[in-house]
């Protein structure tokens, strides 16, 4: 009877243990999956990935990031520094399951820049570079983006306004459908979304099927979900900027032709963290907490379908 009493013990003292490690962050997501690391070269004493024990909705700490003029990273052989990016992002690990819901919480920084742009959320196939879906914060405006689709359409614009971010928590959920055959329960829809529990009209992005021309790449891997902060052409808003302050940077221009289903994009260098720019980026921060991935085909929370 001792020996039993022991090990049910044992047994609760591991279930605790476990439920602490995964209560702040239940995301298939290893320590070193994060592309960059360090301080900010920003010069603001700040590391670009770090834990928030104040700014916080549950748990011990919120998950924060920080992009600041410079901060690049890399991703296997894609290199942010020479491919007109700054970034830095966390990565879950690659899963084949065709039903999956993202659940997490942002905050946006009370002084967020509101002439630039980044994406802080998004699905990705492996060896493809647009991504499945992406969250994006443009112009002030949050928008969500089916980059792998490769079509005009396929944005849905003005999910929030910058008065509803900045400065405040807002929930994300997202219901991702990777399957050949439309959803039921979703109104035959591939894709939703709801924002502090109310439903987002996204007619323009739930549609279709969701890999486009890409399913085989679904098929040898999966999908993987990565969150952070990316600013991808970072020389086009660098270059507003120094023409906004009277100089003319006289820049040969650089196409990224391997952007994806788009097509080829222009930028002004590929290099823009070698140029000696009269202006400087002001530095993003966001903050991520709550977050959940689950797999599962029903409607798990009894989230309202309209």
């Amino acid at each position: 009877m001792l020996n039993k009493t022991k090990i049910l013990l044992k047994l609760i003292l591991f279930l605790i243990i476990c439920t602490n490690s995964f209560a702040e962050n239940k995301l298939t997501t290893s320590p070193k999956k994060i592309n960059a690391k360090g301080l900010t070269k920003a010069g603001t004493g700040e590391k670009v990935y770090s834990y928030d024990y104040n700014l916080k909705i549950e748990g011990e700490y919120s998950e924060k990031f920080v992009l600041g003029h410079g901060d690049c990273g890399s991703s296997g052989s894609f290199n942010d520094c020479k491919m007109d990016r700054g970034r830095v992002e966390r990565q879950m690990e690659y899963v084949r399951d065709r039903h999956q819901w993202y659940k997490f919480s942002f905050y946006l920084d009370e002084g967020w820049d509101k002439d630039t742009t980044v994406s802080f959320a998004q699905a990705k196939v492996h060896n493809v570079r647009p991504p499945v879906w992406m969250l994006r914060v443009d112009y002030g405006v949050l928008k969500l983006t089916m980059d792998i689709l490769g079509a005009w359409d396929s944005t849905c614009n003005y999910l929030l306004s910058f008065e509803e971010m900045k400065g405040k928590w807002n929930e994300v959920i997202i219901f991702a459908n990777y399957s050949n055959k439309p959803t039921p329960w979703l109104k035959d829809r591939y894709l939703g979304l709801w924002i502090n529990g109310k439903q987002k009209q996204i007619d323009n992005c739930d549609k279709w099927n969701l890999f486009g021309k890409e399913k085989s790449a679904f098929s040898r891997k999966g999908s993987t979900f990565s969150y952070g902060l990316y600013h991808s052409y970072v020389s086009n808003e660098l270059n507003g900027k120094a023409i906004k302050a009277g100089v003319d940077m006289k820049l040969k221009g650089w196409r990224d032709k391997g952007a994806g289903a788009a097509g080829a994009v222009s930028s002004l260098t590929n290099k823009p963290w070698e140029v000696d720019w009269p202006v400087k980026l002001q530095t993003k921060r966001m903050w991520f907490d709550n977050m959940e991935n689950i797999k599962s085909e029903e409607n798990i929370w009894n989230l309202e379908v309209k």
